[in-house]
């Protein structure tokens, strides 16, 4: 994905403006999500210019929920906890103040269209398009982004795999933030890819910031 996609007018997404973006990291499981949420906020942690500051925040949405025991029931044929979506919206509510807070939430999950438009400045979909690379990182026992073990077989295997062959979560994104330029899908298959899709964000970030100025209350400079 070229870089290009990042240089866009800013279309304001959020109905008010945060101090700092609001980002939402997104795909199928699989994609490199929290690795990729990681290094962007070690990258905003090691920003030595006060021009550039800014503090980023990683809100990992699985973590939450089984933190907080979020869940509703669980699917035995997938093998996977159900969320209970209110609760979990209403915790992360009253984490990001409702898109009217500070900002700098990089927000960490395969769903993106439950939350509202209003909350969110940009939504970046990871794509695997190499399904020998995906079907690997999806069977693997090794720990996966958030601590557990993936190991998939069977329906749930088949499913993820179908989804991101299908891009199903990119025309999620799309369909609920329907701005140009509000949603991106960057390549997500090698660790150096991540490293650079990290690095553009940050840059998006930074222009961001640039773009839509605000004083230390929040208020337009």
């Amino acid at each position: 994905m070229v870089f290009a996609l990042f240089k866009r007018q800013f279309y304001a997404v959020a109905l008010d403006i945060s101090k700092y973006p609001n980002v939402i990291i997104t795909g199928t499981p699989g994609v490199g999500k929290t690795t990729t949420a990681q290094e962007l906020v070690e990258i905003s942690k090691s920003s030595d210019s006060p021009s550039s500051s800014i503090p980023l925040k990683h809100l990992s949405v699985n973590r939450i929920a089984k933190e907080e025991n979020f869940y509703e029931s669980y699917d035995e044929e997938l093998q996977t906890h159900v969320v209970d979506e209110d609760k979990l919206l209403d915790h992360i509510e009253n984490l990001i103040a409702n898109g009217a807070g500070e900002g700098g939430w990089i927000i960490d999950w395969h769903v993106c269209d439950i939350f509202p438009e209003r909350w969110i400045d940009l939504v970046v979909v990871l794509r695997c398009e190499d399904t020998k690379t995906f079907y690997e990182r999806l069977t693997s026992d090794r720990k996966a982004e958030g601590g557990e073990k993936r190991g998939y077989t069977g329906q749930k295997l088949q499913e993820n795999i179908d989804a991101e062959i299908f891009g199903v979560i990119a025309e999620e994104a799309k369909e609920a933030w329907p701005n140009e330029g509000a949603v991106v899908e960057l390549i997500s298959e090698e660790a150096e890819q991540i490293e650079e899709n990290a690095e553009r964000i940050w840059e998006w970030c930074k222009m961001w910031v640039k773009d839509n100025p605000r004083d230390v209350d929040g208020e337009e400079g």
